[in-house]
């Protein structure tokens, strides 16, 4: 099985958590991943001394997941590419709309 997921807020919401969890399930029963990251879900890419969030996707990404982040929603925050962890891919919507289109079942965390 696909899962898509879409994550739209901030590291502090409790949507991480939950994106997070359902992320390790789907990967742990062997399914693929594929995260889509806009608006203020950007941030709980950025590794910081309060944004657990991070380490968090990190994990997601080194277990197999796909972490699509919006360009544009990272350059309208001041969010560099280098500021990011590891393993991000660089999107735009054409990307999300191929992740909803190839998904089995897709969520949206906003």
């Amino acid at each position: 099985m696909n899962l898509g997921m879409l994550l739209t807020t901030s590291p502090e919401h409790q949507n991480s958590r939950t994106v997070v969890a359902l992320a390790r399930a789907a990967l742990a029963r062997g399914h693929e991943v594929s995260l889509f990251l806009m608006d203020d879900g950007v941030y709980n890419l950025v590794p910081g001394p309060r944004v657990k969030a991070a380490g968090w996707f990190a994990e997601l990404a080194r277990a197999g997941a796909r972490l699509v982040v919006c360009a544009l929603s990272m350059e309208e925050r001041g969010v560099s590419k280098e500021s990011v962890i590891e393993g991000v891919i660089f999107g735009n919507q054409y990307l999300h709309a191929q992740i909803v289109h190839g998904s089995d079942r897709f969520l949206t965390f906003s």
